[in-house]
């Protein structure tokens, strides 16, 4: 009688381990489950700008410098800090201006780039037109297209 007794006590703990079980293959399943997901998630997409480009000379050195203005007249706003502007002209000489470069302004002054905004990149030695101009963020070639300087 004794035996039967302590039989019937430790029923319960199988049921305890099968419950156990349970809950360690749907932890793991779960963890299975989560790491795949994240491969079928989209990836971001690049922004899309329409942009007006021009140049001009420099008003304090016009005979050495020139200042170049990228206008944005529609599309996507992008963070400032993604932004790089990159000069090259026929020699080839490129130049990169990124956010942080002192040649590089942003109007208005704000943390994106977005409709009615312009870049300007002031103070880019002169050389010989036309100057090939790229923006460009750290996934994308946002914009590329020559700007010629007007003689005023």
């Amino acid at each position: 009688m004794c035996c039967k007794e302590k039989r019937n006590r430790d029923d319960a703990v199988s049921e305890l381990v099968g419950e156990m079980l349970m809950l360690t293959i749907v932890l793991i399943l779960l963890a299975v489950f989560s790491a795949t997901a994240s491969n079928f998630l989209p990836q971001p997409r690049d922004p899309t700008v329409t942009i007006m480009v021009d140049g001009s000379k420099n008003a304090t050195d016009p005979v050495n410098f020139i200042d170049i203005c990228l206008y944005h007249k529609g599309g996507d706003w992008i963070k400032k800090s993604d932004l790089t502007v990159i000069i090259s002209d026929e020699k080839p000489t490129i130049s990169k201006y990124p956010y942080d470069n002192e040649s590089f302004v942003l109007e208005p002054d704000s943390q994106s780039f977005d409709l009615g905004g312009r870049i300007v990149i002031v103070h880019v030695p002169k050389a010989l037109a036309p100057y090939e101009v790229q923006l460009v963020t750290p996934r994308a070639v946002v914009f590329s297209g020559e700007v010629l300087i007007h003689e005023e």
